[in-house]
């Protein structure tokens, strides 16, 4: 039922060009949130907002858990060996540039140098070309 989906995502309320639903197809760039992960961010923000990895307070403590947690349920999710096998990147972009940045510093057989031939065509996100 794509009327109860649209219903989680608060955008899709809008309408714009005299009155259409509002129709997004950029997710690569910047997915649009279900409230329910709007709700999470917000109590998030509200409540353990703190550097990960970085401090021994409580809030910084309770921001590392929630980060590795988050790791542990994608790893889950994924069926990846463990949670260092996840990273978050903040979009398609960075984790594209990310990949191929890595691919010249592989092992053979998976590096990649100026004697690599790549195909690729124009219709590729940008961070691809």
């Amino acid at each position: 039922d794509t009327e109860a989906i649209r219903k989680d995502f608060p955008l899709l309320d809008r309408t714009v060009h005299d009155g259409k639903k509002v129709v997004y197809l950029d997710s690569a760039a910047t997915s649009q949130k279900p409230r329910q992960v709007l709700d999470a961010l917000n109590t998030y923000y509200e409540r353990h907002n703190a550097n990960v990895h970085r401090g021994v307070y409580t809030i910084a403590e309770e921001a590392t858990a929630l980060y590795e947690g988050a790791r542990d349920k994608v790893a889950a999710f994924i069926n990846a060996p463990s949670r260092d096998e996840v990273i978050f990147t903040k979009n398609a972009s960075e984790s594209l540039n990310l990949v191929a940045n890595m691919l010249g510093w592989a092992d053979e057989p998976y590096r990649v140098d100026r004697e690599t031939e790549i195909v690729t065509t124009e219709m590729e996100h940008h961070s691809n070309i």
